[in-house]
């Protein structure tokens, strides 16, 4: 089952995850992964990368759009792969103070 978590910074997103999935199938922080691979120029992530996981992530659209344009691709990137993973993903969350909102699937 690949299921999609996303919310704000400290919104309990990780702890939410650990209640629905063993720790090994949890990848945590998908828009540092998504940033590193900018960085370091590298492939990045798919969405068939996470089949079979639950993906945690930050929320990232939200608020000012950057100035710096490497930080607008980065959240752009981050965005697009969000949307996939959600596509094809039996369950999506939100979790907001530590509450979780199923928005996608059974909860």
């Amino acid at each position: 089952m690949t299921i999609l978590i996303i919310g704000g910074a400290a919104q309990g997103k990780s702890a939410f995850a650990r209640t629905l999935s063993p720790e090994q199938d949890i990848i945590d922080d998908l828009h540092v992964r998504v940033q590193r691979a900018l960085r370091d120029n590298t492939a990045l992530p798919q969405a068939a990368d996470f089949a079979g996981k639950t993906v945690v992530c930050q929320e990232v659209g939200g608020g000012v759009v950057p100035m710096d344009a490497q930080e607008r691709a980065w959240r752009e990137c981050t965005g697009r792969l969000c949307c996939d993973i959600a596509a094809q993903a039996d369950r999506v969350y939100r979790v907001y103070c530590g509450i979780a909102t199923c928005i996608k699937g059974a909860s």
